[in-house]
């Protein structure tokens, strides 16, 4: 069916021609990971994509105004700084339409508010979550959330450096 024409003789694009991707990123180093493949499947899959990288700093009940002596806005500073960064790698590594989107609250609920906004094909997330355990327990992790609650495919990426197989 690629390329059908319609009647009018202009040619008609299939859903496989373009797509939605979010990319969600954080400080850690498995962010790069994310970006990196989100714009090679831009690049390698797509005529027409449009990459959304999101940062979400977490606001929560577990907050604290300083942590190793850095402020909330200092580390939001470096949060947009991150996210900057993010967008100029991907912007390098492919040619589709790249958009930032820096938000304050629950990780979770702002990907998925994201992701449907834009009507996401796919979400990408890092599969490793630096969290303590209690909150871990109380909330569970961001990927399986995300997993639970986006409406769209999501793509958990692993960093490069893979745990040993069991046996």
């Amino acid at each position: 069916m690629e390329n059908e024409t319609e009647q009018s003789g202009a040619p008609r694009t299939t859903d496989q021609e373009s797509a939605i991707i979010v990319a969600a990123v954080d400080t850690s180093p498995g962010g790069s990971r994310v970006v990196e493949i989100a714009a090679r499947l831009a690049r390698r899959n797509y005529e027409s994509a449009v990459l959304h990288i999101v940062h979400v700093f977490k606001k929560s009940w577990f907050d604290q105004q300083t942590v190793d002596t850095l402020t909330i806005d200092q580390m939001m500073d470096e949060a947009r700084r991150y996210l900057d960064h993010y967008v100029r790698m991907a912007r390098r590594q492919s040619t589709a339409e790249v958009h930032a989107h820096f938000a304050v609250g629950d990780p979770v609920d702002e990907i998925v508010r994201l992701s449907d906004g834009v009507n996401a094909d796919l979400v990408l997330i890092g599969a490793q979550d630096f969290v303590g355990a209690i909150e871990r327990l109380l909330v569970g992790t961001v990927t399986a959330n995300v997993v639970q609650r986006a409406h769209c495919s999501v793509m958990v990426v692993r960093s490069k450096e893979r745990a040993p197989r069991r046996e």
